[in-house]
């Protein structure tokens, strides 16, 4: 197999891994934690977490980008894998982290749901992208030289 579409199945797996744990555990989370503490909490956790996904988003980015640009064939696989990888990083930074920042100046069980809420969407996404690509690995891989 070849190692960026390696490097882009890897990423894939680890945001799907990332987004569960999120969803499931840290935002719901979130709403058992002081409020007198919540805005110095939430600050440490979001720089943490942009430490670690940030560098990880962008390295899927840039080997699903690879793909589209060095697939001879120019198969609509990659196309799709890349539109899904679009709504995911539209997700995140037009809705996401303005949540993010948002609960970061004023705790608000409202903002909480809205953010778990979206976040299942982008986690679907990240599932749906990771099915698609290991349904179409083998002709990815075939494809791109």
């Amino acid at each position: 197999m070849n190692i960026i579409i390696f490097i882009s199945l890897f990423t894939n797996l680890i945001m799907v891994g990332v987004s569960l744990i999120t969803h499931f555990i840290t935002y719901p989370s979130f709403r058992l934690i002081n409020p007198t503490i919540f805005n110095e909490f939430h600050k440490s956790y979001t720089k943490k977490m942009l430490f670690i996904v940030a560098p990880i988003m962008t390295i899927e980015l840039i080997s699903t980008l690879l793909i589209v640009i060095f697939d001879i064939n120019y198969s609509y696989i990659d196309i799709i894998l890349l539109g899904v990888l679009m709504l995911i990083w539209v997700l995140t930074f037009y809705i996401i982290v303005p949540l993010h920042n948002k609960l970061s100046v004023n705790y608000n069980k409202d903002l909480n749901q809205k953010l778990i809420k979206y976040n299942g969407l982008r986690t679907t996404f990240w599932i749906i992208k990771l099915l698609l690509f290991i349904g179409f690995c083998k002709d990815l891989s075939a494809n791109f030289h």
